[in-house]
């Protein structure tokens, strides 16, 4: 049932008599309850109260402050009840929801005094009273105020003075009727709490009873409180269809029609040729055009507009305090202009949401078919045709390609310097290029293997030697994320024992959550981290048709810390990338600064080159596979090996004297 939809019922419950007299009855609607006199207000009930006003907007003249703290001001979105009550948040139309105290605003409406809150509710009496009641002439004189033997009284003959009074409740009944104690309780409680809007406060309660053989008629004013009770007022009484009591309506006149001139003389007298002068009147057009006028004299010049990041489009006002000072909140002056942004309207309460700034944000709302409208451009790219006629396809686990050298010479990375005795790939280092598509989320394997860099964990074995190009996947929070790895098992000079040191290197690089480590290859360095993906690069597991080249390094001539622990360079990434030289002035970006990480490996998808090379980006296309014939030019020998007895994924070593096993 909505709020107060039901009026109180006109007769007595059915079946009732004096010996039967029905207490607690209820209505059909169950808004009312009988009493044996009559019906009241069943305190018992529950109004639903449905929103019935959404997305309205308090700004800070508004005045609407929190009920439960009557101090504190609330601006922003807000919603209206059925009761009228007010509550914060745009709300959704028709939804009954809890009446939370702490949400629930009012509007401060500034009552000057309390005789003020006391006319404005006489004036309301009168009107609910009329827009239910019709009075005869009769009637209306008997209740109206003449002067009689030089005094006031209540009751007048049409040929007596009318006294009219500058306020309702002055009237010689309005006193009685109005400074009663219902009155005066009901006029404290509107003006304590700052009720401004009292539209639906109001109402007449009608009761009809039978006493004996006389018909009584009562009319209550009753004003409904916030917490829905009410306040009532008994304002009229009728007995056998006459008033007995009533409230005071002296100041009511009703206009009789009589005629007291003689039209003929009036002809002769009066000029009945009137020319009444009225000013141009002004179309919508005219309004609009009115409009536009103000606007352009009133918003006042365009800021100058600076491009700090190059992109074309100016973001930061070169003549901000300017602008500022030639505003209406800067300064309320004749020539100031339309304050532009909101936040210099922050201290200005008069112009808070008249800014240029408030006006763009309420046009967009009406522009969304304009400004959500995404025009689809003609893609006029070319499409990358492949050159090579295919390629090599690795469809089996243990599947590998060996490299041979012709005459089984050694290859350029495998030689040895015979005055240092380091292997070519640790002295000169090396690149590794291929392109790989990746079948699958969680697949991994080795890429690329020249011996076995983590046969050992000591850093004094001489049995772990050569490097490894491997991808891994991490599963964190229910996603696969695949990352790259370069492991190399490099040479030092000294040890701590004094001797060789075969130290392992690989490319993670720190981050913000995630420092860098020597290596993060093995052991508690790699599995006690949840997030170990974040420090190497990584290849997205959403995309299995995506092709990506890899370019992993090693670089000796790289100046590699050691770990120090609470060093800030730990979590800076792009110094392991090598792109940061610490100078005394702060760290200075480079291309290449000569330190960070020795190991390092960069990754591109095809659909990024293609793109950056003015190309459609898209998948290759498989045109051959493994078991096709191949023609292969080239000065190394390609043979495919399958030994599925291979475990752990880990290749043996190898010997590219002769051949390498995958």
């Amino acid at each position: 049932m909505s709020y107060h939809n039901e009026s109180a019922p006109q007769n007595p419950p059915f079946g009732w008599s004096p010996a039967n007299p029905l207490l607690g009855t209820l209505s059909p609607g169950e808004q009312w309850v009988w009493t044996g006199g009559g019906w009241e207000e069943n305190t018992d009930f529950v109004y639903a109260n449905p929103i019935i006003e959404v997305d309205l907007q308090a700004t800070a003249n508004d005045n609407f402050y929190f009920q439960s703290n009557p101090d504190e001001q609330y601006v922003g979105p807000y919603h209206r009840h059925e009761d009228g009550t007010l509550m914060i948040g745009g709300g959704e139309l028709g939804v009954n929801h809890d009446m939370i105290s702490d949400e629930i605003i009012f509007r401060k409406i500034g009552y000057q005094d309390i005789q003020e809150t006391r006319e404005r509710v006489s004036d309301i009496f009168y009107k609910v009273w009329f827009e239910s009641n019709t009075l005869s002439e009769e009637e209306i004189l008997s209740m109206q105020t003449t002067i009689r033997d030089g005094i006031k009284q209540t009751g007048r003959t049409e040929d007596e003075p009318l006294v009219f009074y500058k306020k309702d409740r002055n009237t010689l009944e309005s006193r009685k009727d109005l400074e009663g104690d219902k009155f005066e309780e009901m006029c404290q409680y509107i003006y304590s709490n700052q009720i401004d809007d009292l539209d639906g406060r109001f109402d007449i309660l009608v009761t009809d009873l039978q006493l004996g053989e006389t018909e009584h008629k009562r009319w209550s004013l009753r004003f409904r409180k916030n917490d829905s009770s009410f306040i009532g007022i008994q304002i009229a009484v009728k007995v056998d269809g006459e008033f007995i009591d009533v409230i005071n309506l002296s100041q009511l006149t009703k206009p009789k029609t009589s005629t007291r001139v003689n039209p003929e003389k009036a002809r002769d007298v009066l000029d009945t040729n009137i020319f009444e002068l009225l000013p141009n009147q002004t179309t919508r057009q005219d309004t609009i055009n009115s409009f536009f006028n103000q606007f352009n004299e009133l918003i006042g010049p365009k800021p100058a507009f600076d491009d700090v990041d190059g992109d074309g489009a100016g973001e930061v006002a070169v003549n901000y305090d300017q602008d500022e000072q030639n505003r209406i909140s800067y300064e309320n002056r004749p020539t100031a202009y339309i304050t532009r942004l909101d936040k210099q309207a922050e201290g200005d309460t008069n112009n808070q949401g008249k800014t240029l700034e408030s006006m763009r944000n309420k046009l967009n709302t009406y522009l969304g078919d304009t400004d959500n409208v995404i025009d689809t451009l003609e893609d006029n790219r070319p499409e990358y045709e492949n050159i090579s006629e295919g390629f090599l396809k690795i469809r089996k686990p243990n599947q590998a390609i060996i490299l041979r050298s012709p005459n089984n010479n050694q290859l350029e990375f495998q030689r040895v310097n015979p005055t240092t005795g380091k292997p070519s790939y640790l002295e000169d280092g090396f690149t590794i290029t291929m392109w790989v598509k990746f079948v699958s989320k969680t697949s991994e394997g080795t890429l690329f293997n020249f011996g076995n860099p983590l046969n050992s964990n000591s850093m004094n074995s001489s049995n772990a030697k050569g490097f490894r190009l491997d991808t891994k996947v991490n599963l964190y929070n229910g996603k696969y994320y695949r990352y790259i790895r370069l492991i190399v098992r490099d040479w030092t000079n000294t040890s701590d024992a004094g001797g060789r040191m075969y130290r392992i290197r690989d490319n993670n690089f720190g981050t913000p959550a995630l420092a860098r480590f020597d290596h993060r290859s093995f052991g508690t360095n790699e599995s006690n981290y949840l997030r170990i993906h974040e420090a190497f690069p990584q290849v997205s597991t959403d995309d299995l048709d995506e092709w990506y080249f890899i370019c992993a390094t090693f670089n000796p001539n790289i100046a590699e810390p050691d770990y120090i622990q609470g060093s800030p360079l730990l979590t800076n990434t792009q110094y392991w990338l090598n792109h940061i030289l610490p100078t005394s002035n702060g760290n200075v970006v480079v291309a290449n600064s000569g330190q960070g990480a020795k190991c390092k490996v960069e990754i591109i998808s095809r659909s990024d080159l293609l793109n950056a090379r003015g190309y459609i980006g898209k998948p290759l296309t498989v045109v051959s596979q493994l078991e096709e014939s191949l023609d292969i030019q080239s000065s190394f020998t390609y043979q495919i090996v399958e030994d599925e007895t291979t475990s752990n994924n880990n290749p043996p070593v190898a010997n590219f004297e002769f051949e390498i096993i995958g």
